[in-house]
């Protein structure tokens, strides 16, 4: 039976993840939680949401909040235009970050933020610049983790962006007390562009980890024979140390090497890491309870003309493979609903239970949260989107919410809802 502070929401189809799909399906919320999850007659519906998904917050594994649609890339979001090469992209990411104020980055992460939080994300992982992403990360209505980037084969520029990652670390009070739904993480960028040094010490800090991994054939060039167009990249940016050495020729040695494991890790991209090494990133390979996960982004992938993404190998083995979207400097928007629905139809005879589970509860065990959202399931916090189905039927409810265009019209945090105030049921939902 319901009570005064119940909220008892009916949807067309419930995708809990945690268990099959409910036709007709209900959600409870309760201060601010999901107090039950169940078929029709269970309850009554205190709101019929109509011909609507119901499906968990989604979970964003790797974004820059800071990056824009590049000056004069009219029309490279235009799948039509891919691919493109990315040592060049690469180059005109450099000149465009240069160029940019703190406060025009700044605004860059409030309009991506809500961006974001429009196309249904509750939990994300933001890559940034000395935490510049965090005052407006920690008062936006989701949970996050934001990682301080840091860059650097020549030991100044190494130690600068160390020392600006832990000066904002310590900025912000004890990691443990910081706020309750933000933590913050060091994100050594890549092997081509980080020393080694700074991978061990980002490990040593007991904060959990992102790095951009095998993500492209002229990173492995270059760490097995320090030569190759990335060394071309660097020098012209004046950023090659004659006397930088990899940690190893392998890709995957960024992270299982020595101490290196002694952290949680998410693996940005890994598109040409070696199929040998797919067990070693399980979750039971790594030691003491530590976590591995790589964030596949797939429109972003597709951009550069990759060879195809070993995500599904990489699932056989075990590996934990969740989504991103990367940042709006490589993809047309920050919508992981977007980047499931560009893999549906890519992959057709991949499930949609597994899509969504790839954009929900895998990226929140990723980011240890997966106790607290990523599912519809009572006891976790009400974090959820609402996705306008189109009208017609289909045996498979997946193939209703990933066949379509039509975007989420409202999400909730913690219960409290934020929806399109076109949209016919807004009025009717508790709001943030």
């Amino acid at each position: 039976m319901s009570t005064p502070d119940d909220l008892t929401l009916a949807a067309r189809v419930v995708l809990p993840v945690e268990g099959g799909p409910i036709a007709g399906g209900l959600v409870t919320i309760r201060e601010g939680r999901i107090a039950a999850v169940g078929g029709p007659g269970d309850r009554s519906a205190d709101l019929d949401l109509g011909n609507v998904a119901l499906i968990p917050g989604l979970v964003n594994a790797h974004t820059h909040l800071e990056l824009s649609p590049l000056d004069g890339e009219a029309g490279r979001d235009d799948p039509a235009s891919w691919p493109e090469d990315e040592v060049d992209w690469l180059r005109r990411v450099v000149a465009h970050r240069i160029g940019r104020s703190p406060e025009a980055l700044r605004d860059a992460v409030g309009r991506n933020l809500d961006d974001a939080i429009d196309a249904g994300t509750t939990l994300l992982a933001d890559t940034t610049t000395a935490g510049l992403s965090w005052p407006l990360v920690c008062s936006a209505p989701l949970r996050a983790v934001v990682f301080a980037e840091l860059i650097g084969l020549k030991r100044m520029r190494g130690l600068e962006t160390n020392r600006h990652a832990w000066d904002w670390i310590g900025s912000i009070g004890p990691v443990d007390q910081v706020v309750a739904n933000a933590r913050p993480g060091l994100s050594p960028h890549a092997p081509y562009s980080t020393a080694g040094w700074l991978y061990h010490r980002s490990a040593a800090g007991g904060m959990p980890l992102s790095t951009h991994l095998a993500e492209l054939p002229e990173e492995l060039e270059l760490l097995r024979t320090r030569g190759g167009r990335l060394r071309e990249f660097l020098e012209g940016l004046g950023a090659w140390d004659d006397d930088w050495e990899p940690i190893s020729p392998e890709p995957a040695d960024y992270i299982r090497q020595g101490g290196l494991r002694e952290a949680d890790w998410i693996v940005a991209h890994g598109t040409y890491l070696d199929p040998a090494d797919f067990w070693q990133l399980r979750p039971e390979a790594a030691p003491d309870g530590h976590r591995v996960a790589v964030a596949y982004c797939p429109r972003t992938h597709a951009r550069f003309g990759h060879r195809p993404h070993p995500f599904r190998e990489m699932l056989e083995h075990g590996v934990v493979v969740c989504l991103g979207t990367d940042s709006r400097a490589s993809t047309p928007s920050l919508s992981i609903l977007d980047e499931m629905r560009f893999l549906h139809a890519r992959h057709p005879g991949l499930g949609g239970a597994l899509l969504l589970t790839m954009g929900t509860l895998f990226g929140a065990w990723a980011l240890r949260a997966e106790t607290v959202t990523g599912s519809l399931k009572a006891g976790k916090s009400a974090d959820l989107a609402v996705v306008p189905l189109p009208d017609r039927d289909d045996a498979d409810p997946y193939d209703l919410l990933l066949g379509t265009d039509l975007q989420v019209v409202a999400s909730a945090f913690e219960g409290r809802f934020r929806a399109d105030p076109g949209w016919k049921a807004g009025a009717d939902l508790p709001r943030a």
